[in-house]
């Protein structure tokens, strides 16, 4: 009886181990769900990390592509506002040159005008026949500007819009001031078409009356390089003014 309880036991004991074995080889080879949950969480993370890196990449690349365009904008419209500022430098270069702020020099002619040399004067003659005066300057001055002259001197006064040549007593005025013979009035500009016109009888034809009659001089030649200086004067202001605080 001893024997079968014995054996009994031990086949009993048998059955425990070997269903204790499995149940741990089931445990050891299947994840348990807590693991399961675990691995499935880090994939979902990952991917949407991986989404949202994507998505900053498109928004970056977008934003490279707009700083771009802009900076090619900026690029075309600097290079319009520099050509436009080149122009209008060139443009008030070439004004600053008519209005006489510049010296210039180029091929024109010269113009010698003097009172005559003759040292006696008949009675019956107007002295002022002898003479060179304001008026013979300005005839002179407006032909070379009708020839085509650019710029015009008289005794190296640059003649410009606002030149009065006028006369106070004996004395002949260019820009305010005081004029003595001989008168060298040097122009730059066409020299030939100066000095046809210059030379055309038709053309001056009191003064050069006066210079066959009375002895005065009157020279006309062409010079290859002349200077002619920059204006000295001030430019008056007639209707430009301060408007006065209220």
């Amino acid at each position: 009886m001893r024997g079968n309880r014995f054996q009994v036991k031990s086949i009993g004991l048998l059955f425990v181990g070997l269903a204790l074995g499995l149940l741990l080889a089931l445990q050891w080879r299947t994840p348990t769900p807590a693991r399961l949950a675990e691995t499935s969480y880090g994939r979902d993370r990952t991917a949407l990390t991986i989404a949202r890196l994507e998505a900053e990449q498109t928004m970056l690349k977008q934003q490279v592509s707009d700083l771009r365009q802009q900076l090619d904008s900026e690029q075309t419209q600097q290079g319009q506002s520099t050509e436009r500022l080149g122009d209008l430098a060139q443009e008030l270069e070439h004004q600053k040159a008519l209005a006489g702020l510049y010296p210039l020099t180029g091929a024109g002619v010269e113009v010698v005008l003097n009172d005559s040399s003759r040292q006696v004067v008949p009675s019956a003659v107007n002295p002022e026949f002898y003479l060179v005066h304001d008026y013979d300057l300005r005839d002179v001055v407006n032909l070379l500007w009708a020839a085509g002259a650019e710029a015009v001197s008289v005794n190296d006064e640059r003649i410009v819009a606002t030149t009065a040549i006028y006369c106070v007593g004996a004395t002949i005025m260019v820009n305010d001031t005081r004029m003595s013979p001989p008168y060298l009035v040097r122009a730059i500009g066409p020299s030939e078409q100066q000095e046809s016109v210059l030379k055309n009888p038709s053309l001056l034809s009191d003064f050069k009356g006066r210079v066959s009659q009375f002895g005065l001089e009157f020279k006309v030649a062409r010079v290859n390089e002349l200077l002619v200086p920059a204006y000295q004067g001030s430019f008056g202001v007639v209707y430009a003014g301060i408007p006065s605080s209220q």
